[in-house]
């Protein structure tokens, strides 16, 4: 049984145009490779959710496109990365206690 097509329908009215601007700003970004793979994962995702919106719609479920392989996983290498630094906030988090004598 699909679901109710307007179920959703706002959602993905805020979705799909916050995905274009996402990509959209892309092109302000410096980084060409930066810029060409946000580029790409906005084409990407837009993709997914649309798929995700015929299914809920009562689209079969067999893929026109076939299975796919998982993205290769990616490493960052942003300085912060490299240096092993985090993002978020270390309140709370007990001192690490040093076994130097």
């Amino acid at each position: 049984m699909a679901t109710n097509p307007s179920t959703f329908d706002k959602d993905f009215g805020y979705l799909m145009p916050f995905l274009d601007k996402v990509a959209a700003a892309a092109a302000s970004l410096e980084d060409a490779s930066a810029r060409e793979e946000l580029i790409r994962l906005m084409a990407e995702e837009k993709g997914r959710w649309a798929r995700a919106q015929e299914l809920l719609r009562g689209a079969s479920g067999a893929s026109v496109q076939g299975p796919q392989a998982p993205p290769e996983p990616r490493v960052d290498q942003t300085p912060s990365a490299r240096a092993g630094l985090t993002v978020g906030s270390l309140r709370g988090v007990a001192p690490v206690k040093s076994r130097r004598r």
